[in-house]
């Protein structure tokens, strides 16, 4: 009897270890999957049913508490930017955040065109007049103060950018920018350990797409990932066009770089999981400086999620069609300016979009059930789309640091480093 419990404790063991060593977006993927065709195959079954309310729980927790995650980690990214960053990035620091924000900007502009192509949903609501230039200003500082008045969420947003700024830039109140900043370690550390129940999560929420939306729930997701695809394939493309143009790069070595990072942040869907590859194609392939590919890399893992958000841009106008939430154009431009905020701000984990943009958009368009809205937006935000944002992401940081080098510092050359062994040793001081 020993030898068969040691027998059966050693299989259950290899097995345990040979599901951990399968990628994470495999496993997302090959849940989803499941998920997608329990809910079609058996709609009625109340066994399926509860494996999809089983999976709602942890997206309530996270609705609960959104105000007081927004605010530690928003604040506690501010404060850490701030404090490690600025002193060692020197005069680069004000133009690689300008440049990281501009490029949020303008992508965010850049998906709400496409969406117009894309999608059927109207410009404004029915019975309003488009609003002209200073119309529309007005009307987004209108509707984002009064959502900022009433709504905890946002006010958790507003003060974290100002607490996380206050306590990094007075010295009295340094130690509590370092409380915020282990605050949100501990935070972002709780949601890593807890990966491994996100392929679960996503499978299980999944069961609910076909199961309240049948095949148009399956269409509807399908087109999704093509609209996502399509978005950020074409951005890439005049990303690479841009550093080409703009840069003393060449085709080689832009491509190279795209070869070796974009199908890595495809891979991992997480932007911390792709840092050490970047770090080191960047320098090798790209030709960066060791100074410009620290700051552009490391600084843009931490700030740049641009193709997040027009990933999320697209999932959220698919999640209002599924939900029957009126939508437009106009309430996609209203959401701009805090998605180009939490953008900046979001954690670099996988689906982290998902998590931590749904809640506050489902606060600014108003939505009658906020916890049906976030667990659908966060089954809808996985999959593929985390792992082409991931992709597009990455390699933007590559891309602004190549401008930051040939533009803003044109005395220096590019030089494409070939020792191989201080490119190891300078990537493992940043993992």
């Amino acid at each position: 009897m020993e030898q068969i419990a040691k027998s059966r404790a050693a299989i259950v063991s290899k097995w345990a270890r040979g599901v951990s060593a399968v990628p994470l977006p495999l496993k997302v993927l090959s849940l989803l999957g499941l998920g997608l065709a329990l809910g079609l195959a058996f709609p009625h079954n109340e066994a399926v049913r509860a494996v999809y309310v089983s999976g709602t729980y942890f997206p309530r927790l996270i609705v609960t508490l959104a105000a007081v995650l927004v605010f530690h980690l928003l604040t506690a990214a501010m404060a850490k930017l701030i404090l490690n960053h600025k002193e060692r990035a020197g005069k680069l620091f004000l133009r690689i955040v300008m440049l990281y924000v501009a490029m949020g900007i303008v992508s965010l502009i850049y998906a709400t065109l496409w969406l117009g192509v894309l999608s059927n949903i109207p410009t404004t609501q029915a019975g309003v007049s488009l609003p002209t230039p200073l119309g529309w200003v007005k009307q987004i500082a209108g509707t984002l103060s009064h959502v900022l008045s009433q709504q905890p969420l946002l006010q958790a947003l507003g003060a974290a950018m100002l607490m996380g700024w206050l306590t990094a830039t007075v010295p009295a109140l340094r130690p509590a920018a370092h409380g915020f900043i282990t605050a949100g370690d501990r935070i972002l550390s709780v949601f890593r350990k807890l990966l491994w129940y996100y392929p679960i999560m996503i499978g299980c929420l999944a069961i609910g797409i076909p199961l309240k939306f049948g095949h148009r729930g399956l269409a509807l997701y399908g087109q999704c990932v093509l609209w996502d695809m399509i978005v950020i394939v074409v951005w890439c493309v005049a990303m690479m066009l841009l550093c080409k143009a703009v840069t003393r790069r060449s085709w080689k070595q832009i491509l190279s770089y795209y070869g070796t990072v974009w199908p890595t942040g495809f891979g991992t869907g997480g932007s911390y999981d792709t840092l050490a590859v970047n770090l080191i194609s960047a320098e090798k392939d790209l030709g960066l400086s060791a100074e410009i590919a620290e700051i552009s890399i490391v600084f843009g893992t931490v700030l740049n999620k641009n193709c997040a958000t027009m990933s999320t841009l697209i999932v959220t106008v698919i999640v209002a069609k599924l939900l029957g939430v009126p939508i437009s154009l106009m309430e996609i431009a209203l959401l701009l300016p805090p998605v180009v905020v939490m953008g900046l701000e979001s954690p670099g984990i996988p689906g982290g979009a998902g998590y931590f943009m749904s809640p506050v958009i489902a606060v600014l368009l108003h939505v009658p059930n906020p916890v049906l809205w976030v667990s659908t937006f966060i089954a809808v935000y996985s999959g593929l789309i985390p792992m082409f944002s991931t992709a597009g992401n990455t390699t933007d940081d590559g891309v602004v640091g190549a401008i930051l080098q040939d533009c803003f510092q044109p005395a220096r050359h590019p030089v494409a480093a070939t020792d191989e062994t201080t490119i190891s040793i300078a990537v493992k001081g940043k993992t």
